[in-house]
């Protein structure tokens, strides 16, 4: 597919000879290293500038990487560039056979012209997305960019946000806007909570009442709603558009006041508590184990309906925080459950109790918790210890309406960055965790998650070596226009110069 595009707009970078940027000295020390979050594995500067001309014609295979060349397209229109029949210059999209890129890394070169080259679609949205970073946030009267090379792929395959919108509901449009905020840094999992004590999200088609009654519950102060299916499904298309891959979580055994006081039958007998929940208190829900003929056909029931909803290979299916000497039996069958369906359960990482399959992954929240046995047993992590990754804690020490019961001092932006994952042989990535007890509107989790999920994404991506405080400030502040531009109400970090 040929597109013939004008371009017009500027960004002026100075240029000051050829460097090869490879280490967070060099990264940060020269001055023509560009502005780019996460640090790219290598920067050869080329020396100079190139001038975008006023013609452009961009070219790529439409069969092989449609997501990435609409993304060049709508790129291009907010940049206010337009189409021209006669172009002097060539933007390139190229899926390459280059197995040193990997499943999404990509190389990026300007020079007369823009090359973006990758094995696959999400590799090159992920070039498209550096070289958003490079261009101005807003349309300018001329683009000028530097010449280099860029060559990249991520460090871990899982770069992930959880967002929880049980205890308060976020709209299907805010997803939509987190989606491209994500696109932007490169992260590639979006980790819904849609399931708790306070609200139950999902439309659930044989069992209606989950969404009359549990979707219209949530944390006092909190919003309530509900996900028909068809939003969702419209949401993961979105998502997959964009690099995104869409993570279903249904909270269970416990956790599910909603459930339970939407079907009654799912309690034990003789539980009192039948009705909704508005409260900030965990641990006092749980299905009745003890009633298994009614217990696992409502599980099985609601996993088939949510596993034809999300394609996703991953299916979260909770198990935090619950207490029960059928706890291990039920992890055990709901995660078979999962794999007989042809996916990969995850359960948080108190399920490592249970006897699984070690292809089950776990999600690592608490600092303290003792995963030694589970690393053993081959269990792969995702990495989001409360301490470095509850952004539902302040951006600083007292911030009002934000927790401090992992850390009195908050998860300010340093202490997300400081996180280093490689002391867990096992782990598949790295993920931002978002809870919604006091996180009531849109401005509220733009404050929480901004910046602090560019911090996750660079740990997430960028090696060891690459990486450094210093200049992750520096180049996340030269990128605030960018968040800017797509209308972030994020937190005023002082540390971003």
């Amino acid at each position: 597919m040929k597109l013939q595009v004008l371009a017009a707009g500027a960004l002026s970078l100075a240029l000051l000879g050829c460097v090869h940027v490879d280490t967070p000295h060099h990264e940060l020390a020269t001055p023509q290293a560009p502005a780019l979050v996460p640090v790219p594995q290598t920067v050869d500067m080329r020396g100079g500038e190139w001038v975008l001309p006023d013609t452009v014609w961009v070219q790529a295979d439409v069969v092989k990487a449609p997501f990435a060349l609409e993304a060049m397209r709508q790129l291009m229109k907010r940049l206010n560039i337009t189409h021209s029949a006669a172009a002097p210059a060539q933007v390139q999209l190229q899926i390459v056979d280059d197995k040193a890129l990997g499943e999404e890394g990509y190389r990026l070169t300007i020079g007369q012209g823009i090359t973006l080259q990758a094995q696959t679609d999400n590799g090159l949205l992920h070039a498209v997305a550096s070289l958003q970073q490079l261009l101005p946030a807003v349309a300018q009267a001329q683009y000028r960019l530097p010449r280099l090379t860029i060559t990249d792929a991520p460090r871990y395959a899982w770069r992930g946000l959880s967002l929880d919108v049980a205890r308060s509901f976020l709209p299907v449009s805010y997803l939509e806007q987190t989606i491209d905020r994500m696109a932007l840094f490169k992260l590639n999992r979006l980790h819904l909570h849609l399931t708790d004590d306070q609200g139950w999200r999902i439309e659930i088609k044989r069992y209606p009442k989950l969404i009359e009654i549990g979707g219209a519950s949530a944390v006092k102060g909190g919003r309530s709603g509900y996900y028909t299916q068809q939003q969702l499904r419209q949401l993961v298309l979105y998502a997959r558009t964009r690099g995104v891959t869409i993570v279903p979580e249904i909270d269970m055994p416990g956790h599910v006041q909603a459930a339970l006081a939407s079907y009654n039958e799912l309690a034990c007998d003789g539980v009192k508590n039948l009705s909704t929940y508005d409260g900030k208190e965990v641990g006092f829900s749980v299905l009745c184990l003890d009633k298994p003929e009614v217990v696992y056909p409502f599980v099985e029931n609601v996993l088939k309906e949510v596993l034809a909803v999300f394609p996703s290979k991953e299916i979260h299916v909770g198990g935090d925080e619950i207490k029960h000497p059928k706890y291990a039996d039920f992890v055990a069958r709901t995660a078979a459950m999962v794999e007989k369906m042809g996916r990969t359960p995850i359960a948080w990482e108190e399920g490592s109790v249970a006897d699984t399959n070690p292809k089950m992954l776990l999600q690592l929240w608490n600092d303290g918790y003792n995963i030694a046995p589970a690393v053993a047993k081959g269990h792969g992590l995702i990495l989001s210890p409360c301490s470095y990754f509850y952004i539902d804690h302040g951006n600083y020490a007292g911030q009002p309406n934000t927790y401090d019961w992992c850390r009195k001092e908050g998860v300010p932006l340093a202490r997300v960055y400081a996180f280093d994952p490689a002391k867990f042989p096992t782990a598949v990535g790295v993920e931002g965790a978002l809870w919604s007890e006091l996180v009531h509107t849109n401005a509220d989790a733009d404050n929480r998650l901004w910046p602090r999920m560019a911090a996750v994404a660079e740990v997430a991506w960028s090696p060891a070596s690459q990486r450094s405080y210093a200049g992750f400030t520096q180049r996340m502040g030269a990128l605030l226009p960018q968040l800017d531009a797509l209308g972030v109400a994020y937190h005023p970090e002082p540390d971003l110069k």
